[in-house]
């Protein structure tokens, strides 16, 4: 056993001689079945990693210190990436930010229990040390304005610090100056995540600070209170007229950010961890579509007040898709006729294209390449 799991280990450092040959004798799929059933987390393409450590953050958020294989290709701070976990049989995918900067050959995800949350419940209750999870690659493009940014504000509501902290930590161990503030909200003060860290990096940056907000009606004096709004932030614009801002929270949130602090002379960069709303579905009628699916040689029929995903997992399908929100591309498939609409930004598609099922509904009968 021990000398297979070696070889198995070792195929990506032969890949380029081997591939072809094995190839011909096995599947890639299989190679990955039997490469997983021998207790390795080698695969042909895919990533797999290995749960190294489970840690507490404030109350409700888990950090979870990840080994994937040598398929996972480097990331940036502030990216994400599509975890995927098998509940009751059923695989199913979440997008999570890469929270503390990667160290030993780990990377690190954060996640906060959500009230009926499928995948961040399973993820507290049962995830082990040892157990084994798929990755996407990293994805997001947050840290764009870090290098020339003379300073930075980082503004982060919830999980929203996961990707912030990890940008401001991923510079503190590149032995960059760290120049600016972060600026932190909360609902409850026992939420609050990377606190001794965020700290430590306060004594030994002195020209950068942390202030937190907690608007619970039992929060002490350490903590500011109150909401993103103009006069709260009027200070920060005034500090800081050509810092790069930094935002991540729900979309709400962002938007906010977005109208109070577009027009920095360092540039606005954010990312939002809910979708955006949607367009009003009150102001047309619903309807009802069939839809086609051409690989299976089903037909389904959906409302047009519902997203393509919701619909295709109601009727039992199970499509791959990640964030939810249109960003990750994880659900795009192919529309081989018909008309669908995104419900982010009512751009429609007609006939043939890819179609993100997470954010776009029926406007008529669609055949679908599922």
């Amino acid at each position: 056993m021990a000398s297979v799991v070696s070889s198995l280990n070792s195929f990506p450092e032969r890949m380029p001689r081997v591939a072809g040959m094995l190839g011909a004798l096995i599947s890639e799929s299989q190679f990955d079945f039997w490469a997983r059933e021998f207790g390795s987390i080698t695969a042909w393409r895919r990533v797999f990693a290995r749960v190294q450590s489970l840690s507490m953050e404030g109350a409700e958020t888990l950090s979870i210190a990840l080994r994937p294989n040598r398929n996972f290709q480097s990331a940036e701070p502030g990216q994400h990436v599509n975890v995927s976990v098998e509940i009751d049989g059923r695989l199913c995918t979440r997008s999570y930010s890469l929270s503390r900067p990667a160290e030993g050959g780990c990377v690190s995800i954060s996640v906060r229990r959500e009230p009926g949350g499928l995948v961040s419940n399973h993820i507290h209750d049962h995830l082990r040390v040892g157990d084994v999870l798929e990755l996407s690659q990293p994805y997001g493009e947050l840290a764009e304005g870090l290098a020339e940014a003379p300073a930075q504000v980082f503004l982060a509501a919830g999980s929203g610090i996961t990707a912030i902290y990890n940008l401001i930590a991923e510079q503190a161990r590149r032995g960059d100056a760290l120049q600016g503030e972060l600026w932190y909200w909360e609902k409850q003060v026992e939420r609050f995540c990377f606190t001794e860290e965020l700290d430590a990096l306060c004594q030994t940056h002195p020209q950068f600070s942390v202030r937190r907000f907690c608007n619970a009606g039992d929060s002490s004096s350490l903590y500011s209170t109150g909401r993103l709004s103009p006069e709260v932030a009027a200070p920060l614009c005034e500090r800081y007229p050509n810092a790069s801002v930094f935002a991540c929270g729900g979309s709400a949130f962002v938007g906010a950010a977005r109208e109070l602090f577009s027009d920095v002379a360092g540039g606005f960069y954010a990312e939002a961890f809910s979708p955006p709303q949607r367009l009003d579905e009150a102001v047309a009628e619903e309807r009802f579509f069939e839809v086609s699916l051409t690989r299976s040689g089903q037909t389904i029929t959906v409302s047009s007040q519902r997203s393509l995903l919701d619909a295709l997992e109601e009727a039992g399908h199970q499509p791959p898709h990640g964030c939810r929100m249109g960003i990750c591309n994880s659900c795009s498939c192919g529309q081989r006729s018909g008309e669908s609409q995104n419900q982010l930004n009512g751009e429609q598609l007609r006939g043939a294209g890819a179609v993100r099922l997470c954010v776009s509904r029926a406007n008529s009968n669609i055949e679908l390449d599922i």
